[in-house]
């Protein structure tokens, strides 16, 4: 009777155990997802043939603040045909979700343009095409590469190397 007990209560004492460590794992897990922050910079050469050239030298600021919400800042300047322009908008993203371990789809709701953002839109809608899923969805793959550094993958291709903060 006594040695039963014993093994019940050894079991009772593995299970407990258990369930503390995989709390301390799920919340410790949970902390590092959000906020996510992270920032870059980035040329694009979006020219399409030789007779329009487009680049940009963009910084990328993305910010997951929850599940639910984040934003990508993106400032810099946008070459068009020799031509330079002031790029400073702000994407907001809405109705997001975790659609498996490292990607991440949320909804633009609106895109806001600086004051002194005066980068033509139909330009800007070329650099918008290589980091979205069309004009309504960023879905982005967030691979951890070292302690603090993440590759950020875009539907076509990787898009940046990022610094967490």
């Amino acid at each position: 009777m006594k040695r039963s007990t014993n093994i019940v209560l050894v079991c009772a004492l593995v299970v407990l155990l258990l369930v503390i460590f995989s709390g301390i794992y799920f919340l410790n897990y949970q902390t590092q997802n959000y906020p996510f922050r992270c920032s870059t910079f980035s040329r694009y050469e979006l020219s399409r043939s030789a007779v329009k050239n487009i680049e940009f030298a963009v910084s990328h600021d993305l910010r997951f603040e929850t599940e639910n919400d984040g934003y990508l800042l993106l400032n810099g300047q946008a070459t068009v045909d020799g031509q330079t322009f002031i790029l400073n908008r702000r994407i907001v993203l809405n109705n997001g979700a975790k659609v498996d371990n490292d990607t991440y789809k949320y909804k633009i709701d609106k895109i806001i343009k600086s004051t002194i953002d005066n980068t033509p839109d139909e330009s800007f809608n070329l650099l918008l095409a290589e980091i979205t899923l069309g004009p309504s969805y960023l879905q982005l793959d967030v691979d951890k590469v070292d302690e603090d550094s993440y590759l950020i993958g875009g539907p076509l291709s990787y898009l940046f190397i990022c610094q967490r903060y």
